[in-house]
């Protein structure tokens, strides 16, 4: 099982970790171009449409790969993600143009309102359950790797004409939104054959999904949405929270040391969508054994790794940071050092979380999600006033240890549990 992870997750990782350089690079020339101030105006604009973008797009592709193996009704199973798609992207998209006033108002940023009402079409386009679904089903991770690259590739020559032509902070925003748009667009292209074949023979055959399953399905689907929605603060709110109660350049300091951090995200990501359906496979063989074993082995593969980059990151902060970003953001120095310990710790334990999902604890990780990341918004808002960023590395702290604390011991008893009852049972 983990030489199949790993070979798979390797392909995903060459375009993801291909694409996380581009986008590290991108957001060092953006900062060198516009300055703190400013860069913290982009991040801002940004995270506006990328919030509302992650409320209203479901993540459904889970439930597709749970139910695809299940179901003869493929078909079936694809309308009701659609379905669910199209409202939240109308509702979304509505949503976004219509509270666009107050949110630029409440930062001091009304020029750009107009121009957050157009980028608002990106929440529209950005629903990418049955894309996302499909591809992973057939394996398709090539694919999936090329989304990231082509998006990364395009900002970045849109960010380097952007330096070149000295163009300003709506550009910026603009550009951003528009390539990550194209890459949805790719892999939704690449998914309509096979979603054209399903129709086609369900037509054919006339095998219609029972009700009592489709109820299951969205079921399960709505859990896992609004689960996402629990997690948003760790995503894009948190980029909000740091311009409300710190300032608008820590906003646009605090996104740089996200970004530094992604580097390592990247090379966890793809792990975390080759190990989801594997796992799936598994408990459904009752291979729970192979299940632990190989959670104990990627935790640890990852951590070493993770730490070595950790101390040389840190003991040459002085060299890169002002080559790389700017001397303003040297400032940050020590945040950015204590972040990516944390960030380095919390990687290592990616494992935990698909598998917590493939165990079924979909309700537990809704309100696990809800809790930690109350817990990190509450420590944003009391914190941050007083301390600064701080503040937000400690909240971030605290959030990644309860979402340990609360999944791991789950885990390891439950796997033990079965184990220990499918041995009896060959007894």
């Amino acid at each position: 099982m983990l030489n199949k992870l790993i070979r798979q997750a390797g392909v995903l990782l060459s375009g993801n970790l291909f694409a996380s350089v581009l986008n590290f690079l991108s957001v060092a020339i953006s900062l060198k171009a516009l300055g703190v101030e400013s860069f913290g105006q982009v991040t801002l604009l940004q995270a506006y449409i990328l919030v509302i973008s992650l409320c209203f797009n479901p993540q459904a592709w889970q439930g597709l790969i749970r139910y695809f193996s299940l179901e003869t009704d493929q078909a079936g199973l694809l309308t009701s993600t659609l379905k669910y798609d199209l409202i939240c992207a109308v509702l979304g998209t509505v949503l976004a143009i219509l509270i666009a006033p107050l949110y630029t108002e409440s930062f001091k940023l009304s020029e750009y309102t107009e121009l957050l009402q157009w980028c608002a079409l990106y929440i529209l386009i950005n629903q990418t359950s049955v894309a996302i679904g499909i591809l992973r089903y057939q394996e398709r991770y090539k694919a999936l790797a090329l989304q990231n690259v082509i998006s990364a590739v395009l900002f970045f020559v849109c960010v380097l004409v952007g330096f070149w032509l000295a163009l300003d902070v709506d550009y910026y925003v603009a550009s951003y939104l528009l390539t990550l748009g194209l890459g949805v667009v790719f892999i939704q292209w690449l998914c309509l054959p096979y979603t054209l074949s399903l129709f086609k023979a369900r037509k054919d055959n006339k095998v219609m999904l029972s009700n009592a399953r489709k109820k299951e399905f969205n079921k399960f689907n709505f859990t896992v949405h609004m689960t996402a929605l629990a997690d948003i603060p760790v995503k894009q709110l948190d980029n909000i929270l740091v311009g409300a109660v710190v300032s608008v350049s820590a906003a646009g300091a605090y996104r740089v040391i996200k970004q530094i951090a992604t580097i390592s995200t990247k090379v966890t990501a793809p792990l975390n969508q080759v190990l989801y359906p594997e796992v799936n496979t598994l408990l459904a063989s009752k291979e729970y054994s192979k299940v632990k074993g190989a959670m104990l082995k990627i935790i640890t593969l990852l951590l070493v790794p993770s730490l070595v980059v950790v101390v040389l990151a840190s003991v040459s902060t002085e060299y890169w940071i002002p080559v790389m970003f700017s001397e303003e953001l040297l400032a940050y120095k020590w945040h950015i050092i204590t972040f990516l310990l944390i960030h380095a710790i919390a990687t290592a334990f990616t494992p935990v979380h698909p598998i917590f999902l493939a165990l079924g604890y979909v309700k537990r990780l809704f309100i696990i999600t809800l809790f930690s990341n109350l817990v990190l918004c509450a420590g944003i808002l009391l914190l941050g006033p007083q301390i600064g960023l701080w503040g937000i590395v400690i909240a971030i702290f605290i959030q990644y240890v309860l979402t340990i604390i609360c999944k791991l011991p789950l885990i390891l008893t439950r796997l033990a549990r079965e184990m220990d009852e499918s041995t009896t049972l060959h007894t």
